[in-house]
């Protein structure tokens, strides 16, 4: 017979054994003795929490309302070592349960010591600490009672705006016009050393797909150490719409052509491809179009033949019309006297 026939009947017995063994009455005096071990631990561990205990709690320090000429140096305490005094169930509960919140050192109520300090007093730091505190509760004491803060002075100076952004539109979609920032320039106070080494701010990289409408994105300008800005971020507005095509048909116009010549232009008949908004499609006639073209130009490329052509006139807002073509071909002719 097989190990694998066998292996019930090994389980059940080895299921029968621990069930044996937990059934001889040693083992059950050992369980009711270690219950009344454990009752006895968690008794006599209540009894300790009614006594009076003393503990160091750690509360966090928020500096707020700091003006902007002014940057905190790094020297600054961070937390507030409280000693408090009460029932073990109370300061258990501190322990575990309950956080607190920052003492708030409001540099606006702050003392003025000297040109480059300003001092928060005791009573200010108690104050924020005993409202946190559970009636019970003494407060025993604290460390720093007073918080000395320290600061430089900055100036200031006003910077233009560069935007890091990647834009791709949806097909058929694009700029209507040129890509704000608002503001466009920014405040910022720093050392002097600091401000003579910048030029611009920069916002954080972005990028934006597939855009199919004109967006306004909130955009963060990029931290420089040492110096602080007013505001910290910038609005970019990107005017996006939906284009198409509109074709005209222009004829070349030379002028000041002499009495005595004849210009013959083999495609005198050009059109005009603009890409345009929707929105605008209606407001553009070809007689906001026109190309002519001085005779003198026509003879200085008499010898090859050919010219290049352009628009000579077009709408401010049209930006890189098509012509087809963009090369003609020409004769210039002298007339017989007669």
């Amino acid at each position: 017979m097989s190990r694998l026939d066998n292996s019930p009947n090994l389980f059940k017995s080895t299921i029968d054994k621990i069930k044996a063994f937990f059934r001889q009455e040693k083992w059950k005096e050992a369980m009711i003795f270690l219950f009344f071990v454990f009752l006895s631990a968690c008794l006599w561990y209540l009894q300790s929490l009614q006594q009076e205990y003393e503990i160091e709690i750690e509360i966090p320090i928020k500096y707020k309302n700091v003006p902007a000429d002014m940057i905190l140096t790094e020297n600054n305490p961070n937390t507030v070592i409280a000693k408090v005094r009460d029932k073990g169930t109370v300061l258990l509960n501190y322990s575990w349960l309950r956080t607190f919140a920052p003492i708030e050192v409001n540099m606006k109520d702050a003392t003025p010591e000297n040109n480059q300090t300003t001092v928060i007093t005791r009573r200010i730091i108690e104050s924020n600490i005993s409202k946190q505190l559970i009636s019970t509760t003494s407060l025993v004491s604290f460390e720093p009672q007073t918080i000395q803060v320290d600061y430089t002075e900055l100036q200031s100076k006003e910077l233009p705006v560069q935007l890091d952004i990647d834009i791709t539109m949806k097909p058929g979609f694009q700029l209507v016009d040129s890509i704000k920032s608002v503001p466009d320039k920014i405040v910022v106070h720093a050392s002097n050393a600091i401000l003579d080494s910048l030029f611009a701010l920069t916002t954080v990289h972005k990028e934006i797909k597939d855009v199919s409408k004109t967006q306004e994105i909130t955009i963060r300008l990029k931290d420089i150490k040492g110096a602080r800005m007013e505001p910290n971020q910038v609005t970019v507005i990107i005017p996006v719409e939906e284009f198409t095509e509109k074709r005209f048909i222009l004829p070349v116009i030379c002028t000041d052509v002499p009495d005595n010549y004849t210009l013959r232009i083999f495609q005198s008949a050009i059109e005009v491809v603009c890409n345009i908004p929707m929105s605008r499609f209606k407001d553009l006639s070809e007689d906001e179009f026109e190309i002519q073209i001085p005779f003198r130009e026509f003879e200085e490329n008499q010898s090859a033949g050919e010219l290049m052509i352009r628009l000579t006139k077009k709408p401010e807002w049209i930006s890189e019309p098509i012509l087809n073509p963009n090369l003609i071909e020409f004769i210039i002719e002298q007339k017989n006297n007669q």
